[in-house]
This record gives structure tokens, sequence and C-alpha cells, in this order.
């Protein structure tokens, strides 16, 4: 197989980790690490856009784009969520050593991102205004929103590709290439934004095409990646057809884990119709404090992604001993690092809020999310993690069903009930915190069954058959 050794984890020439062997923790860590980084490289990214818009185009300018990212995000965030499931399915093919499957299932996959890429990028185009309306966008920052709207939809096909294929390298223990293509990209679009904005003076249009050429390019060399993998197991158009079978496990692990990112950004939309009514400023702020938040949440995230693919991998193998002790590691981990993390940042809060706008009110607003939120944030990484491991284990329905009654459900009606009689942001903060709570009261006990699933298969085929 042309294997050598990484922390005790074999790896082939070609940049992919087989992690049943080996030490937990530092194998975790190697794997994990690269994938923190993206997400934070991630969180640039978008930073650029915000930064340049907000200094150059001003309050409206943030809301604008901050509406328009909100439509976007449910679109990318159900195939980020998707890439998940693609993980946990060809972790463990990759952890059997199953190629032949894992070929066919890995060109399926990307196969399946680039077709709904089409689809809703035409349903986007054509529903664009209505989408905005319906999230009651200001009159003054519509025109501009429905410009940036636009534009971006038109990288849809390659932000869903690229995620996919994210997923695919995360299963296969590669997690560096996506890494090192995600950090050329964000360093074109910065180049794109200061030119396209900053010197030629292009607005909104500038900074919308600036990230629509980056993500093409992203796209495009994450596919010319996937072609020059291990050859047994390579994307190319002589793979073989995925069987019905594993199609249908495929969009079973898949469809369930893109429905919970999905709720949550509807759940981010459903609450934006009652932050609108606190005026553009409240709109600024949240964008602002979304930003910030970004520095944890994504490495949060991308540790659960993680956790998925190291799961998948060993329950392929069958090493179910690695798996529960991944995941104590893993709760010390997200808890400490969250709680440093959160703490710098509350420290730090007036400078980065500072950074992205002067405008007082949006100042004020971005401030008291921040002090509101992220003394709690520890338990949304323990949500994460909980997540992770149920993914891991092959349970994409609990983590879909946390999501769409701690998130989309709980905070929207925590907010219709508390709004009419106590009308301040403060009603909306802290509808982010309980539903972390609300959302680890279904992950884990629901975990502990899934784990007792796999150590004694035969009685679940028996309440199955009962």
């Amino acid at each position: 197989m042309n294997l050598a050794k990484t922390n005790g984890a074999e790896q082939f020439q070609t940049g992919e980790m087989l992690m049943d062997s080996g030490s937990i923790h530092k194998t975790l860590l190697v794997y994990a690490l690269p994938v923190l980084l993206m997400q934070l490289l991630q969180q640039v990214y978008n930073i650029a856009d915000c930064a340049v818009i907000g200094r150059l185009c001003g309050g409206f300018g943030l809301a604008a784009v901050g509406v328009a990212g909100l439509i976007l995000a449910v679109h990318i965030n159900f195939f980020i969520g998707f890439s998940v499931g693609v993980t946990s399915a060809v972790s463990r093919l990759f952890g059997a050593r199953d190629f032949g499957k894992l070929r066919a299932m890995i060109a399926a996959s990307v196969l399946l991102a680039a077709g709904a890429g089409i689809i809703l990028t035409m349903l986007g185009e054509r529903l664009g205004e209505n989408y905005l309306t319906w999230l009651s966008c200001p009159a003054e920052a519509m025109g501009d929103a429905l410009l940036y709207l636009r534009i971006c939809l038109l990288g849809l096909v390659p932000q869903l590709v690229y995620n996919v294929a994210n997923g695919v390298f995360r299963a296969l223990g590669n997690t560096k290439t996506p890494l090192r293509w995600l950090a050329a990209s964000a360093v074109l679009n910065i180049a794109l934004d200061l030119l396209f904005v900053g010197t030629w003076g292009f607005g909104f249009a500038g900074a919308a095409w600036a990230t629509l050429a980056s993500q093409w390019a992203l796209g495009l060399a994450m596919i010319w990646r996937l072609a020059r993998i291990d050859e047994r197991f390579r994307l190319s158009l002589g793979a073989p057809l995925l069987p019905a079978r594993e199609l249908f496990a495929l969009l079973r692990l898949g469809i369930p884990s893109g429905m919970q990112a999905a709720f949550m950004s509807l759940s981010s939309l459903l609450i934006q119709i009652s932050i609108d009514s606190f005026g553009p400023a409240a709109m600024a702020g949240m964008v602002v404090y979304a930003k910030i938040e970004g520095f944890m949440y994504y490495p949060a995230f991308a540790y659960g992604m993680a956790l998925t693919g190291f799961i998948g991998q060993n329950l392929g193998a069958g090493r179910l001993d690695r798996v529960e002790e991944a995941m104590r590691v893993s709760r010390r981990t997200a808890v400490r690092a969250t709680l440093i993390i959160s703490g710098v940042l509350m420290l730090a809060a007036e400078p980065l809020v500072g950074f992205f706008t002067e405008d007082a009110a949006t100042l004020t607003n971005g401030l008291a999310a921040i002090y509101w939120n992220f003394p709690f944030y520890f338990l949304y990484s323990l949500n994460q993690v909980y997540i992770g491991g149920l993914k891991g284990l092959g349970e994409t329905g609990v983590p879909m069903l946390s999501a769409l009654v701690a998130y989309a459900l709980f905070r929207v009606v925590w907010c219709e009930a508390l709004l009419p009689h106590w009308h301040d942001m403060a009603v909306i903060y802290s509808a982010y915190n309980v539903s972390f709570l609300v959302s680890l009261l279904i992950l884990v006990p629901a975990y502990r069954h899934a784990f007792r699933r796999a150590i004694h298969p035969e009685m679940h085929e028996k309440a199955l058959a009962a």
C-alpha cells in the first residue's frame, strides 16, 4: 500500500491516513488541527468582504451583505452538513479498506454536489428578490443586497463541490490538502477585494465578483486534487456507478446532516425578522458579532467534523475502544479551549468590533451580543463533540432533530413569546444560550444509546425485528 507511519497512524504517499492505530490524542490532534485552521481561514475569507464593505460602504452596506449572506448560508450550510454525512459514509469504507465501493461513493458525492448547485443557482436567481422581501430587508439596503446575492449565487456550484470534496478528504484522513487550497483561495479573495473595491471602487459588485472568482478557483482545484489521490479510489470519469443500496446509505447519512445545518441557518433567518424590528444598527451589530463569533463557532464546528471522520474510520475497523477514548479527550478539549478563547475575545471586544465599524450604535449592539453570549459558548462546543460522535457512529437523524427542536423551533418560540412583553435585544441573545442547553439534553442520551448499539448490534437487530 506504500504506507508510512505518522504518530503510529498509517499514511498513504498521497496524503490519506488510516487512524485505527497509534496514539489517539496525537492522531486526533494532527488530524483535527488543519480542519480548525481551515475554518479560521474561512472566517478570514468572510471577514475580508465584511471589513472592506463596512469601512467603505457604511452600516447599510453591512446590513445588505448580512441579509444576503443569510440566504446564501441556507444553501451552503446544507452541503456543509451533507459533507459531514459524506465523511461518515466514506470514512467507514476507508477504515474497512473497501476501496472499490469507496471509489464509486467519492464520484457519486461530487456529482450530487455539482447537480444540486446548478439547480439551487437557478432557483436563487429567480426567487432572490422574494427571499429578501420575506426577510424584511430595509428598502435602503434592498438594491445592494439583491445585487450582491445574485452575483454570489453564481458561486454555489464550486462552493458545494468544495464542501463535499472537503468531506471526502476528511474521511480519508487528509486534512492538510483542503487547508492549503483554502489558504490560497483566501489570499486571492482578499487581494481581489482590495483591488476591485479599494482601488477600482466597484463597491458591492466588486466584493461579490472577488468572492466569486476565488470560489471557482477553489472548487476546480479540489476536483483536480481528488483526481490525483491513490489510484484505487481516486475521482475519475471511469469510476463505477454507486450501487443503489450504497447510494441510499449515502443519502440517509447526508440528507439529515444537511438538514441539521439548514435548520440552524433557518433559525437565523427566522430570528432575523425579530432583529429587523430593532433597526439597521441592530442588524449590522449582529453581522459584526457573527464575524467575531466565528473564531469560536468555526473551530468547534470543525472539531466536530474532524471527530466524525476519526470515529467513522475506527468504527469501520472495529476499534470501539478508540471511539470512546476519543470522545473523552474531545469533551475536555472542547470545554477548555472554548473558555480560553471566549475570555480572550471578550477582553479584546471593543477593538475587534471597532475594526468593522465606526458607527456608535452598531458598536454598542455588537458589544452587547458578545458580552451576553460568549460566557456560555462552551455549551455549543460540547454540542459539536456529541454531534461529531453521533455522525461518526452513523447516526445523523438525532443531530437533525436537535437542530430542529433547539434552534429552528425553540429560539423562534422564545423570541415570539418574550419580545411582546420585553422588547429588548437581550431576549434574542438569551435565546441562543438556552438553546445550546436544550440541544445537549437531546444529544447526550442519544450518543450513549448509539454507542451501546454499536457495541451490541445484534440487540439492535432484534429490536427492529420485534
